[in-house]
């Protein structure tokens, strides 16, 4: 007489192991029978985003992009650039009114002396007397004879050339600088324009 067979007796069908995927050989391109292929890589998006803008002469752009390399590492990048119209003439305008005002700060000392020891009656045998009154000659012999020099004294004169001579340079250099702040004033923004740009990579 035959008993029922259990479930437990049934012998049960061997399953196979999965295999690792199959890594490529150069010496052996095609992967062996019953184990799959190698997944192709999967590549991730990429984004890249760009702002720019211009107003009042004033130019910014902005860059980001990020991208997964072949690692799985998220890279990010960023870059800011800008650049500013009426900035650079602002430095433009700096540096010129400080040359003329230095170039007219060295003349009015040099004619103030002039002027100082020509009324003092300086002894012009001196080798410093001398030399300050021939450098400050060819700027002070254009006003010669506007108005008469008074003498004050024996050796004393008041010398209103050299005091004409002052004022008219100042007055020029006060005129270069005005000039200057013309040319090289600000340039007040009247238009704005910004562009954003986004573009995407699979």
């Amino acid at each position: 007489m035959s008993s029922a067979s259990s479930p437990d007796d049934e012998t049960s069908t061997d399953l196979q192991a999965p295999q690792p995927p199959y890594a490529p050989n150069p010496n052996n391109p095609y992967p062996p029978a019953g184990q799959p292929p190698a997944r192709a890589p999967v590549y991730q998006p990429a984004d890249h985003v760009a702002r720019s803008s211009d107003y009042g002469g004033a130019h910014a752009e902005s860059r980001y992009s990020t991208y997964v390399d072949a690692d799985g590492n998220i890279i990010e990048r960023r870059q800011q650039v800008y650049h500013d119209e009426n900035q650079q003439r602002a430095n433009i305008r700096y540096w010129a009114t400080a040359l003329i005002y230095f170039v007219l700060g060295v003349l009015e000392v040099i004619m103030g002396l002039r002027w100082l020891f020509r009324l003092l009656g300086a002894n012009t045998d001196n080798g410093f007397i001398s030399f300050l009154y021939s450098i400050s000659h060819s700027f002070v012999a254009p006003f010669n004879n506007i108005f008469n020099d008074q003498a004050l004294g024996r050796q004393g004169v008041f010398e209103f050339s050299t005091l004409i001579a002052m004022l008219v340079y100042a007055l020029i250099a006060w005129g270069l600088v005005s000039l200057i702040n013309l040319l090289l004033r600000p340039t007040p923004g009247s238009t704005g324009s910004f562009f954003t740009t986004r573009r995407r990579q699979y």
